[in-house]
């Protein structure tokens, strides 16, 4: 049996209840994926904005699917625990054509366990099957100051996160597993709030017109999941959003933001076919 790698030691610190480099080729695509996309509820908005933005972007042909539940419920292995929902999402990838195959983190399930169980299931039914693995922002974002807030994710991010990225690509040699650094977004926008450089957003959390968050908890306002969505766009799709001609609608340039990034994100965890 293969041994299950936790990440919980470093990303637990986030309360969100070997592998060869690589170099991520330039291009321009406009051919969509058949996509399955699972997860809680910092995950689901973003996917769920994904065919506006695929259409706007010229991409034809995006199709996807999403099965979602909520904090814990969300993660991949609890999916696969819940006969329900695994019956639901196993009857997508029963049909043989799920081109991507989107998955996020939970803390309380801290193991590769679920991925795993995910990826072998997919790979049975369509061997072409791309994968990703999507870091959230932390939860409880009021919690601790701003500088604390990013630093805990981006060392999660940089180390254990892409640590465990690594050790399920090296169980499935040869199968493209890349990463979305989408919860990057929170710490960006915590940022410029902090700087008083966001006049978009008046508070740190309150309606999702006027805040990054909406609670407590650290559930994304609109300005949080526009962001994002547009990180999907590009780690997805390859779209430089300095050209996209798609217009945000805040005076921050939403579209700089996620661009920048993407740029910055360890290349050898992008797609190598997109």
């Amino acid at each position: 049996m293969r041994s299950r790698v936790c990440v919980a030691l470093v990303l637990i610190a986030l309360t969100i209840s070997g592998c060869a480099e690589v170099t991520t080729p330039e291009f321009e695509t406009s051919e969509g994926l058949n996509a399955l996309f699972m997860g809680h509820s910092f995950f689901r908005p973003i996917a769920e904005g994904l065919p506006f933005h695929a259409g706007q972007a010229g991409i034809d042909g995006h199709e996807q699917v999403g099965v979602f539940a909520g904090g814990a419920n969300g993660a991949p292995l609890a999916l696969w625990n819940n006969a329900a929902k695994r019956a639901e999402i196993q009857a997508v990838l029963d049909g043989g054509d799920v081109e991507l195959f989107g998955m996020t983190y939970e803390a309380t399930y801290p193991t590769t366990e679920g991925y795993e169980r995910w990826i072998e299931y997919a790979l049975q039914r369509n061997p072409d099957t791309r994968f990703f693995l999507g870091l959230p922002w932390g939860d409880y974002p009021a919690e601790v100051d701003g500088p604390t807030y990013a630093q805990r994710w981006l060392e999660a991010h940089e180390g254990p996160w892409h640590d465990f990225v690594e050790s399920i690509r090296a169980l499935f040699p040869g199968v493209d597993i890349f990463c979305i650094p989408y919860g990057r977004s929170a710490l960006e926008l915590r940022d410029l709030l902090d700087a008083e450089a966001l006049p978009d957003v008046d508070v740190l959390t309150g309606p999702a017109d006027r805040a990054i968050f909406t609670d407590a908890k650290g559930h994304g306002g609109d300005i949080l999941k526009d962001l994002a969505r547009l990180v999907w766009l590009e780690a997805i799709y390859g779209i430089d959003l300095t050209a996209y001609a798609y217009d945000p609608g805040y005076t921050v340039d939403l579209k700089d933001i996620a661009q920048r990034i993407m740029d910055e994100h360890d290349p050898r965890f992008d797609s190598t076919v997109r």
